[in-house]
């Protein structure tokens, strides 16, 4: 089986685009790093309330979850019309990896166990 230079190209086109944003927008978030008075959250003079801990909501994360199999299974679907195998082949491995990231992120924040 011929892998064409259109199908790598896309593929990796992909994966460095996902990379690139997702370092990008990481580098948005502010990081507060330090010790002292200079670096406690600004409460105006009253006491800050205890930390709660965890939120968890599974409402949210079983709505994540749904949005982004139907995605996927949208992009599939419409991807069959196509002519060729480079879509239905590109949706697939692109969708399957994002399905994956969504997997991990749902274990991580304590939506499910692994066995």
């Amino acid at each position: 089986m011929v892998v064409s230079l259109d199908l790598v190209v896309v593929i990796w086109s992909v994966i460095l685009f996902v990379l690139a944003f997702y370092f990008a927008v990481g580098r948005l978030g502010k990081v507060s790093t330090g010790k002292g008075t200079k670096f406690d959250a600004f409460s105006g003079g009253e006491e800050l309330p205890p930390e709660r801990g965890k939120y968890h909501s599974e409402l949210f994360v079983y709505a994540a979850l749904f949005v982004a199999f139907e995605v996927v299974g949208l992009l599939l679907a419409s991807s069959i019309a196509a002519r060729g195998l480079l879509w239905p082949l590109l949706f697939t491995l692109a969708g399957g990896f994002s399905l994956f990231v969504l997997m991990v992120w749902f274990v991580g924040t304590g939506g499910a166990e692994l066995a």
